[in-house]
């Protein structure tokens, strides 16, 4: 599992978002976690009933929104990756309740939707592991990484060793190897685990054998469930799925398998390893979908089904959870798992002294009560800044002062590290973080390579409208400034924010009249099709 970034899920989301949940208000978690439920409750109960409305919001009444927001896929820099969808939960007539990393990093969407409606990569994760966003199957952690089997201990210790057909066979499973069948081919077999001399070949054997179990690294003692669960997840998707299954939906377990058979697959480096109960048969694939007849005869023979008729148990099922290498476990999760107390998070801090490199020395820039504070006199500064109006580059500490407010000045690399940490806390949410900074005296006038202001950010911070907005607006920010798109904050806060960030923004002077072309047309601040700010355009 990759590490999270310190403000990924700050400790404050989850303490806020665990507060409103527990107290019986989920929509408050979801706003509080930066998680957007668009879900039409009129349409989903005119169109399919009373009964699935019902399941829909009995479904997100138990979602943990801050534990959802920690296990979404991340990029290198620990920002949601963008077009993935998440299938939570599935419903008739090939709908389900998807997740949507939005366009802005942090925010997510959860929306009731046809599947065969849905562009990009899905990851069916969330389907699976419900334990990730379902406080009623939390508990399913513990079973999954064997905690509360007495024989998970050697198994893991035996699969570490190096020893993986010894650790599923002190799991109880029968392994019959058909790797090496003349019926099935030698597929990526070495040459000699067919040599005549007995000694090689069962050595070499013994080493095709151990390679083929060494890439998957099962808690063995879960296997079990999770072919229960792929074949009840197998007929579920007969039952709700329409047909043909689109391309681009959830590839595995097929709607079309035998699960009548009670078998199960799970695939590993060109092979695969067929469950039935305690047996369990590695058998070889054959390469690059090459099957032909007679193969198909041959596997119907042995497993009553060809091999792509038999349920692919998904990987996250099959290996090793992520959470038992984890550095850092969501508390809800480190609960369940460990009775020591959980460590919290570390906290994200900006710095508020920078070292640059100045001429021939190296100076400290500080800022101190929203202004910065730098060893030259004014009279050097103001020289610099002549010289950067005769057409000259300012450099060293006024070039750190005067880029934090003018993209077109460029910063020295400390102050650009800065810069982009600073943009990162946006882009995760972290409001407590920005806060922090401003009381340590960070300035708050900062622009970004867009020329974006933090009052054109917020919409990006949940809890914004209260904590920052008054507090930028005093220190002087201009809630018409425009970015290098000629967009003002009142355009972001009402394509993005809550109506309470849009008010208070019109009452300290935002112009809904002021005009930016995006997308080929030209829009105001204050035209919006939402509901809640239709009063507002009466003021265009």
């Amino acid at each position: 599992m990759r590490p999270l970034h310190p403000s990924a899920v700050p400790m404050s989301m989850i303490e806020q978002a665990n507060e409103r949940r527990l107290a019986g208000d989920w929509g408050g978690a979801c706003r509080a976690a930066g998680i957007t439920v668009d879900i039409q409750t009129e349409y989903i109960r005119r169109q399919y009933g009373t009964e699935v409305l019902d399941h829909v919001m009995d479904t997100m009444r138990h979602l943990v929104p801050d534990l959802l927001r920690w296990y979404i896929r991340r990029d290198r820099n620990g920002l949601p990756l963008k077009n993935v969808w998440y299938p939570l939960a599935l419903f008739p007539d090939g709908h389900a309740l998807g997740v949507h990393p939005a366009r802005w990093a942090q925010r997510i969407d959860i929306r009731f939707e046809r599947i065969v409606e849905q562009p990009g990569l899905a990851d069916d994760s969330l389907l699976h592991l419900r334990y990730r966003w379902d406080d009623r199957r939390t508990g399913d952690i513990r079973a999954l990484c064997g905690t509360d089997d007495p024989r998970t201990e050697r198994l893991l210790k035996l699969d570490d060793e190096g020893r993986h057909a010894a650790a599923w066979a002190v799991a109880g499973y029968d392994m019959h190897v058909l790797l090496f069948d003349r019926r099935f081919g030698r597929e990526r077999i070495d040459p000699a685990a067919f040599s005549i001399d007995p000694d090689v070949r069962n050595h070499a054997r013994g080493v095709a054998v151990e390679r083929s179990l060494a890439w998957l690294r099962p808690i063995h003692t879960a296997l079990a469930a999770a072919a229960r669960h792929t074949l009840a997840h197998a007929r579920e998707l007969r039952d709700t799925e329409t047909w043909p299954r689109p391309g681009h939906a959830p590839p595995n377990p097929r709607p079309d398998v035998d699960d009548h058979l009670g078998l199960t697959r799970i695939d590993v480096k060109g092979r695969s390893i067929v469950l039935d109960g305690s047996r369990a048969r590695l058998v070889s694939r054959v390469p690059y979908n090459q099957t032909d007849q007679a193969r198909r005869l041959l596997e119907i023979d042995e497993f009553g089904a060809t091999l792509e008729r038999i349920a692919r148990i998904p990987l996250v099922l099959a290996r090793r959870p992520e959470e038992l290498q984890a550095e850092q476990l969501h508390p809800l999760v480190h609960r369940v798992l460990s009775t020591a107390p959980p460590v919290p998070p570390k906290a994200a801090e900006l710095r508020t002294t920078i070292r640059v490199r100045c001429n021939s020395a190296t100076h400290e820039v500080a800022m101190r009560n929203g202004a910065f504070v730098i060893a030259h006199t004014q009279a050097e500064i103001d020289r610099e800044l002549a010289l950067a109006a005769l057409g000259g580059q300012v450099q060293g500490c006024v070039a750190a002062r005067e880029g934090w407010r003018d993209p077109d000045v460029r910063m020295p690399r400390p102050m650009r590290r800065l810069q982009f940490d600073l943009i990162r806390l946006v882009l995760h949410g972290d409001t407590a973080a920005i806060v922090r900074a401003l009381d340590r005296g960070l300035d708050p006038h900062v622009r970004d390579m867009w020329g974006r202001t933090l009052l054109h950010l917020l919409p990006q911070l949940p809890g914004s409208e209260r904590l920052l907005l008054p507090r930028l607006l005093a220190a002087g920010l201009d809630p018409n400034a425009r970015d290098d798109a000629g967009r003002t904050p009142l355009h972001e806060a009402v394509a993005e924010g809550p109506e309470q960030m849009v008010r208070i923004l019109l009452e300290a002077g935002a112009d809904p009249k002021v005009q930016t072309k995006r997308g080929g047309y030209t829009s105001m601040a204050g035209f919006t099709g939402r509901p809640e700010l239709h009063d507002i355009r009466r003021l265009l």
